[in-house]
């Protein structure tokens, strides 16, 4: 199967996140590329089978360059799956709940694909750590989307 995982990273969490996606499928067999948002265009990607975006919150939402990275991706027409990360803080008092996993699944509107999984995964800030035990809870995720993916 090939697997693409497109992610954004600012401080290095989801560059993380696409690495340990990236080694577990391959240790699966299967033919994985990782791509910055900002290096890759979705035609470059369409091919997949599996399409895993990880993006980090910004301001409780999901980054501009990965919605619209996402929403010609749905102009397109993309068949295949996707699986959805998000990095976020903690939840606060003060801040709304972040949408930030909502926003990529509704930018994929009218794509003709599939959302097979979605994690969020915490930050203690915005420059990490991730949460303990975040390795195992995607491993755990994968699996999970691996059983779903057609």
């Amino acid at each position: 199967m090939r697997v693409s995982i497109v992610f954004q990273s600012t401080h290095g969490n989801n560059r993380s996140i696409a690495n340990h996606i990236r080694n577990a499928m391959v240790l699966l067999g299967h033919d994985v590329e990782a791509h910055n948002v900002h290096d890759v265009t979705p035609q470059e990607v369409a091919g997949s089978d599996l399409l895993v975006f990880c993006a980090p919150t910004h301001i409780q939402r999901a980054p501009r360059k990965i919605r619209s990275f996402l929403r010609k991706l749905a102009k397109n027409g993309f068949y295949g799956d996707f699986a959805l990360v998000a990095t976020r803080l903690p939840d606060t008092p003060r801040l709304p709940r972040a949408r930030t996993l909502d926003m990529m699944e509704e930018s994929l509107d009218g794509s003709g694909g599939r959302v097979v999984g979605k994690l969020e995964l915490l930050s203690e800030d915005m420059r990490g750590p991730l949460e303990e035990g975040w390795e195992e809870k995607l491993d755990s995720f994968l699996a999970g989307v691996m059983f779903e993916v057609r």
